[in-house]
């Protein structure tokens, strides 16, 4: 792994830990967006209404997502269509869960 990735994953940590607390993850840990959908975050319309919260922090930005509303694979998509193609996202994927229900956040930087 470069350095420049290793910064990234780091800064991208760094910046999930900073947000609201109010979601249990199954380490015992908890983090969770603080709310709202930053729409200058989103390139892929299949992702509008669906993400609980959208923000950007540098280069990173945060995607917070119910998993009974949108799979993981849709929001890496996503990511990639942000990013400027397929491949193109560097994801850090914290599963979790929101009111006994599945929510997910996929921190990611750019290629």
């Amino acid at each position: 792994m470069t350095f420049t990735k290793t910064i990234m994953i780091l800064a991208s940590a760094g910046f999930l830990a900073a947000c609201e607390a109010g979601v249990s993850t199954s380490g015992g840990s908890s983090m969770a967006m603080s709310g709202g959908v930053d729409a200058a975050t989103i390139r892929d319309g299949s992702l509008t209404g669906k993400l609980d919260g959208a923000s950007m922090s540098g280069d990173a930005v945060v995607y917070a997502y119910y998993t009974d509303v949108i799979g993981d694979g849709a929001v890496l998509n996503g990511a990639d269509a942000y990013c400027g193609g397929p491949g193109q996202a560097v994801i850090q994927l914290t599963r979790g869960e929101k009111g006994g229900r599945g929510y997910n956040s996929m921190a990611f930087t750019c290629r």
